[in-house]
C-alpha cells in the first residue's frame, strides 16, 4: 500500500480549505446530542452547495462519510482522505455524525451525497444491517461506493478497505492470554475477562468479538472465562464506557483482564482502570487514542492496543472511488489493510510511528 507522508490534520481544522483541492467537513447532530434531525440536513446541504462550487472548477467530488466527525480515530481517516484529494486533484467533502448511535443522521448524509450527484462515496457504515438498503440504493444509482472500516450485510458496494476483523480479534485474544500468563496467573485460577462494545449493529465490532472468542475458546485454560453473558453496550458514549468499566470492577472479584474491541470502549476501559488505579488488571484495546498512548507510555499498566491503518483507508478509499468514477475496476473487491500490535516496547519504532503519526 502506498505510504503517504502528511501532517495529521486536527479535528479543529476539518473545515479548512486545502490548496489545489476543495475540502469541507460537516457534523450531523442528533436529538441525543441536543440538536434536531433538521440540523443534520441543513449542515449536509451546506456541504453539498459548497461541493457544487468546487465541481464548477472541473474537479470531481468524493463524499467521505465517517462514523463520528471529530473522534480521534476518524480524524486520522479524514486526514488520509483529505490528503488524497489534495494530491489527486479532487474535491473531498467529509461529513459525519455526532454519535455512533445516530444511524438516521448518517442515512441523511448518504441521501444528500446521492442527491448532490457525488462522483464517488466513501462510507464507514454505522450499522451493517440498517445501512445495507440505503447503501445498496446508492450503489444501484451508479455511484461508486467504497466501504471503509465496516462492511454491510450484502455485496452491493464497489470496493471495501478494512481490517480483517475476525483475525484482528484473534490477535487481541492471543496477546491478552500471553499477558496473563506472563503476569503469573495460574491456569487453575479463576480469571474473568470483561468486554464492552460501542454497538451491537457494527459488523466490525461483532467480528472482532467473534475472533476473540474463537481464539479464547480454543486456547485458554478452562477457568479463564470471558463474560460473554454480560457484554455491555456503551453506544459510543465515553461516560457510559467509563461507568461500565467501574461496574465490572465492582461486580466481578476475579476480574483479571478487559478487552475493548473499538476505540470508545478502549478509552472507557483506560479511563476506568486509571481512575481506580487497577494496575493489576491486564488490558488489550483497539486503536491509538491519546488515552491509550498515555497508559502504554506510563509503564504502570499491563496493556497493548491493536492499531489499524485507518489513514490509508481514507487515502486509498478516495483514490479507489476516484478511479472507479473514471470507469476503472478493482482487481480485489475487499482489501485487508492489516493491523499492528502496539506496546510499550515498540511504540516509538519507525513502523509504528508511520501508522499512528502518518
Amino acid at each position: 500500500m502506498r505510504k503517504v507522508t502528511a501532517v495529521l490534520l486536527a479535528a479543529a481544522m476539518a473545515v479548512a480549505g486545502l490548496t489545489g483541492c476543495g475540502s469541507q467537513s460537516s457534523n450531523a447532530t442528533t436529538a441525543a446530542a441536543g440538536s434536531s434531525q433538521g440540523a443534520a440536513t441543513e449542515k449536509a446541504e451546506e456541504s453539498k452547495d459548497s461541493a457544487k462550487g468546487e465541481t464548477a472548477k472541473g474537479e470531481k467530488t468524493i463524499y467521505v462519510i465517517v462514523k463520528v466527525l471529530g473522534n480521534q480515530y476518524w480524524s486520522v481517516l479524514q486526514a488520509g482522505a483529505e490528503q488524497a484529494g489534495k494530491e489527486l486533484g479532487c474535491n473531498v467533502v467529509v461529513v459525519g455524525t455526532a454519535l455512533e448511535s445516530d444511524i438516521e443522521g448518517q442515512l441523511t448524509l448518504l441521501q444528500n451525497a446521492v442527491s448532490a450527484q457525488a462522483d464517488g462515496i466513501v462510507i464507514a457504515p454505522l450499522d451493517s444491517v440498517s445501512l445495507d438498503a440505503p447503501i445498496t440504493e446508492a450503489y444501484n444509482s451508479g455511484i461508486p461506493v467504497v466501504l471503509v472500516d465496516t462492511v454491510i450485510n450484502s455485496e452491493n458496494y464497489s470496493a471495501a478497505l478494512l481490517t480483517n476483523n475476525v483475525e484482528a480479534g484473534k490477535v487481541a485474544a492471543e496477546e491478552l492470554m500471553r499477558r496473563l500468563k506472563d503476569k503469573g496467573v495460574s491456569e487453575t485460577e479463576d480469571a474473568q475477562i470483561a468486554i464492552q462494545v460501542g454497538s451491537t449493529g457494527s459488523q466490525t465490532i461483532n467480528d472482532r468479538v467473534k475472533g476473540f472468542n474463537e481464539y479464547w475458546q480454543e486456547n485458554a485454560p478452562e477457568k479463564w472465562q470471558v463474560l460473554n453473558n454480560d457484554i455491555k453496550v456503551n453506544d459510543g458514549d465515553i461516560s457510559k464506557a467509563v461507568g461500565f468499566c467501574q461496574d465490572f470492577i465492582t461486580t466481578y472479584p476475579n476480574l483479571k483482564a478487559v478487552f475493548g474491541p473499538n476505540n470508545g470502549s478502549t478509552v472507557g476501559f483506560v479511563t476506568g482502570l486509571t481512575e481506580s488505579g487497577r494496575t493489576d488488571i491486564s488490558m488489550v484495546g483497539f486503536d491509538f487514542s491519546a488515552e491509550i498512548e498515555t497508559m502504554i507510555r506510563s509503564g504502570e499498566y499491563d496493556v497493548s492496543s491493536v492499531v489499524q491503518r485507518q489513514y490509508y483507508m481514507g487515502y486509498d478509499g478516495v483514490k479507489t472511488a476516484l478511479e472507479m468514477s473514471a470507469g476503472n475496476t478493482v482487481t480485489e473487491k475487499t482489501v485487508d489493510t492489516g493491523v499492528i500490535l502496539v506496546t510499550s516496547d515498540n511504540v516509538d519504532d519507525a513502523e509504528v510511528q508511520s501508522i499512528i503519526n502518518p
